[in-house]
């Protein structure tokens, strides 16, 4: 039957000429407005590229992941599930679990779509996780309107694969298909922080940024100005003649150089681009190191605010595609996965106890639950696994009146 499906119809393809315009942005490095090439290898020299990209893919691959089997009313902790096992353990031969989904999750922050071959057993339990490079990966529309993804092979040759075969984590899209990324959709945006980089590289470069100027009225050949410029950075230049006073003679004057208004310019141009990158990659400053104007209170306040609206949604898009992918229609119906966040959200010693005791005193965890939220063994007496109650919250029709408790 699976080779019956590959085989089936025979899909159209667009024929792309080396001459049109659009095949550089195929390849994710059309021109932009500023002159700058964007692709996502150059655009990741840009630190902020790199520093959202990464504490981005590096927190949602740190995050356990647990799968559970529906119980009632509640749930339970399935950790020999297949799944589970490929989470906790490694998923292929060349990577752990951790490393997988921070591959996966960088490459589709980068380009917009992530590719992993799924292998199944024999009993169709998915066993590995192979990561295909996404600029590999195909996807085509067959005739009878399903999706199939060609890979090219590094030796040469394709090979397709079915739906089914392939974890395709992607970002926003267009048609439901094909993640857009958002290099592609903020290209100007990081085109032109590009062109403030190479603008800035080739001032470095070629530039001559003086930090004074010595002058005097007469004129000097060239051997008195050499004389003179070493004497006086000999005598007043570098860190161990700091905070030495100037004698100048024969109407000699010196003039330090500032920062020009030019230069003060482009500094102004670079912060704003990594206020640009960081905003299309939804990650506030203080998180990617820029502290600039951060404080004690509002840096902690932007961690949390990191892991709800920047973490949280890539954390959903994960779980989604998990249970979509790697589980059968009848697994989903009687199972579920999800992110363990609670390592972001923890706060200082002092605020996680206060919050343990108000917890354990309404009855909401168990000594036993609070313990393994601290990584501790459980107690072995009975009093582990009791819940408080407190009186003053019980029903009202289960109170006993005042006069029967104090009698």
């Amino acid at each position: 039957m699976g080779i019956f499906k590959r085989l089936f119809g025979r899909e159209q393809r667009a024929a792309i000429k080396s001459s049109d315009p659009y095949l550089a942005e195929w390849f994710g490095i059309r021109d932009t407005g500023a002159g700058a090439v964007v692709s996502p290898n150059l655009a990741e020299n840009l630190s902020a590229v790199f520093a959202c990209t990464q504490i981005i893919a590096e927190s949602v691959a740190a995050l356990p992941l647990s799968v559970y089997r529906r119980s009632g009313d509640g749930r339970v902790e399935d950790p020999q599930h297949a799944v589970a096992r490929l989470f906790s353990g490694d998923p292929n031969e060349r990577q752990t679990s951790f490393e997988f989904v921070e591959t996966m999750t960088a490459a589709c922050l980068l380009r917009g779509n992530a590719y992993a071959e799924i292998k199944h057993d024999g009993r169709g339990q998915p066993i590995a996780l192979i990561p295909l490079h996404p600029d590999s990966v195909s996807v085509v529309r067959l005739p009878n309107d399903r999706i199939a993804f060609d890979v090219s092979r590094p030796n040469g040759g394709t090979r397709r694969f079915l739906p089914e075969e392939v974890l395709h984590l992607k970002d926003r899209s267009d048609d439901g298909i094909i993640g857009k990324s958002r290099l592609t959709r903020a290209r100007e945006t990081f085109g032109t922080v590009m062109a403030v980089e190479r603008y800035a590289n080739s001032t470095f470069k070629n530039g001559a940024n003086m930090s004074g100027v010595l002058s005097m009225p007469g004129a000097l050949n060239d051997a008195q100005a050499a004389r003179l410029r070493k004497s006086f950075q000999e005598t007043y230049a570098g860190a161990e003649n700091a905070g030495q006073v100037a004698v100048l003679e024969e109407g000699l004057r010196w003039q330090q150089v500032s920062v020009s208004p030019d230069d003060a310019q482009m500094l102004e141009s670079r912060r704003f681009g990594v206020e640009n990158i960081a905003r299309i990659f939804r990650v506030p400053l203080p998180v990617i190191g820029d502290l600039s104007n951060g404080s004690y209170a509002n840096v902690s306040e932007m961690g949390r605010w990191f892991a709800a609206h920047t973490l949280q949604p890539w954390l959903v898009r994960w779980e989604r595609l998990i249970e979509r992918s790697l589980f059968s229609e009848a697994g989903r119906a009687t199972h579920e996965v999800e992110f363990d966040t609670d390592l972001l959200l923890r706060g200082d010693m002092l605020t996680r106890f206060q919050s343990y005791r108000i917890a354990r005193e309404i009855g909401l965890y168990s000594a036993n639950e609070l313990r393994k939220f601290e990584n501790q063994n459980p107690r072995t007496d009975e009093g582990g696994d009791t819940y408080f109650e407190p009186l003053n919250m019980a029903p009202e029709q289960t109170r006993q009146p005042i006069a029967d408790r104090t009698s």
